[in-house]
């Protein structure tokens, strides 16, 4: 009852939010406070509309908030609710049609010896599409008011100050085992079992698995010392100790990807310049962007990530092979329907003809996209994530981009990484790929009005031309 109080009152506090604060820091508040603080239950679900939950509650407020208090705040944003990259909107096209045809395609139904699986319907097709829409509307604020260096500074801090924050909560269940969602929302969101560890526990506070707490102190971790870095900061020494903090944290947690994740990306972060960063986080992007393609190909090296791991520790190495099995078996049956996929209502699933038992239990993000909704989905939605990215590292001189874009776009590599092995795709996730889209938009119009500039009166060396876009709202 009282789980379902706090999230149902949420938009009370996003009102607060968008009262008290600027457009862009209570879009991020709102988003990331949420995310952290809500309870992972089911939330109303409605016929053919999106469920009500801690992942479009947020959302939703914010769209609804940014309607009502724009003009009382006269605050500035980018105009539209659309990216204006034509990469950004042929592939939310993709996803929207992607959805219907994914419907479209899949109206028979599945038998597996007793077990049935239902046929889809083109009513089901218009609720994905609803589905969709509320998954992307983070990117689209994130667009719209996280577009400027300065906002994206901002996203930095925040993210530092909540991971710093939580960091207390994580080690008390580190101590006492994970038992703060009990205390407070009277459940617990997940197997008890999976958050034993080595003799000790994996913590969870209020998210969905201890695997999700561990890649959100890797983000954090990385935005603070990106933080620490940034030059406009009054005391740098307070973001030093607060990455320090939470890398510590994660690795009392005993989550070995996201500890992995944040120890490869970490010197990126302290020691390179922002051309270099983008580099890494490109390259990153790139190897998402095309994974199942090198997966299918046998060009990833699984067999030797698997013996690396299994010097390590025999349980995690356990863990990767069941993972790696249950990958190649629905890989085989996602390459039946390549284009659009089997669908959801578990049809993308490998099952016992006879017994009609589910032979897999799929973790990665990626499996699950391209075996529901086929490459185009796949290409539609990892690509609006990875895109930016990569336009940020191509682009990075002519749209002028410096550290804390960089340092952005390393926090959702970081992402990107443990979206293989999990299904860690979160509104932060898309709160971040929407910073970056706006960031690109900001910059061309900047390029724009520079070379017009050139033509007129071309100005003083250093000199900046006027851009019609804040730095803050």
């Amino acid at each position: 009852m009282f789980a379902s109080v706090v999230l149902y009152t949420w938009p009370v506090v996003a009102l607060t939010f968008f009262k008290r604060h600027t457009p862009a820091i209570a879009l991020i508040l709102t988003v990331i406070v949420g995310y952290l603080v809500l309870p992972e239950i089911p939330g109303l679900d409605l016929p053919m509309l999106p469920p009500l939950d801690k992942t479009s509650i947020p959302v939703l407020i914010c769209a609804a908030s940014l309607v009502l208090f724009r003009a009382k705040s006269g605050a500035a944003v980018q105009p539209g609710w659309l990216p204006k990259h034509w990469i950004a909107r042929l592939l939310i096209l993709m996803l929207f049609a992607g959805s219907i045809l994914t419907a479209a395609t899949n109206t028979d139904a599945l038998i597996y010896g007793p077990t049935f699986l239902q046929a889809l319907r083109i009513r089901d097709g218009f609720s994905f599409v609803l589905i969709t829409f509320t998954t992307i509307l983070t990117l689209l604020l994130g667009r719209k008011l996280l577009a400027s260096s300065q906002q994206h500074s901002q996203l930095l801090t925040v993210f530092a100050i909540a991971g710093g924050l939580y960091a207390f909560l994580a080690l008390y269940e580190i101590r006492m085992s994970p038992q703060l969602n009990v205390m407070v929302y009277n459940f617990f969101p997940h197997e008890w079992q999976q958050h034993v560890r080595a003799g000790g526990f994996r913590p969870i506070v209020f998210l969905h698995h201890g695997l999700w707490l561990a890649i959100f102190f890797c983000m954090a971790m990385l935005a603070a010392f990106g933080a620490w870095r940034l030059p406009d900061r009054k005391k740098p020494a307070l973001y030093l100790f607060a990455g320090i903090w939470i890398l510590l944290t994660l690795a009392l947690s005993n989550s070995l990807g996201g500890f992995v994740i944040a120890v490869l990306l970490l010197p990126t972060v302290v020691f390179l310049k922002q051309r270099t960063q983008l580099l890494c986080a490109a390259l990153v992007a790139g190897l998402v962007l095309t994974y199942p393609a090198l997966r299918g190909a046998g060009t990833i090296p699984v067999e030797s990530i698997y013996e690396t791991v299994l010097q390590i520790d025999e349980n995690r190495a356990a863990s990767l092979n069941f993972r790696l099995t249950n990958e190649d078996l629905i890989l085989d049956k996602a390459s039946e329907r390549p284009l659009f996929g089997w669908g959801s209502f578990g049809r993308n699933f490998v099952f016992d003809d006879e017994t009609g038992e589910p032979l897999t239990v799929p973790d990665g993000y990626w499996i699950l996209v391209i075996s529901r909704g086929g490459w185009v989905q796949y290409i539609a939605e990892f690509g609006l994530l990875c895109a930016p990215i990569l336009l940020c590292f191509i682009h990075a001189r002519r749209y002028r981009l410096d550290m804390p874009t960089s340092i952005l776009a390393l926090v959702l590599a970081a992402n990107l990484i443990d979206l293989l092995p999990n299904a860690t795709a979160t509104p932060l996730t898309w709160l971040i790929a929407g910073a970056l889209w706006g960031r690109l938009e900001l910059r061309q119009e900047v390029a724009q009005d520079a070379d017009t500039d050139q033509v007129s009166a071309k100005p003083g060396r250093g000199q900046l031309p006027h851009t019609r876009f804040p730095h803050s709202v």
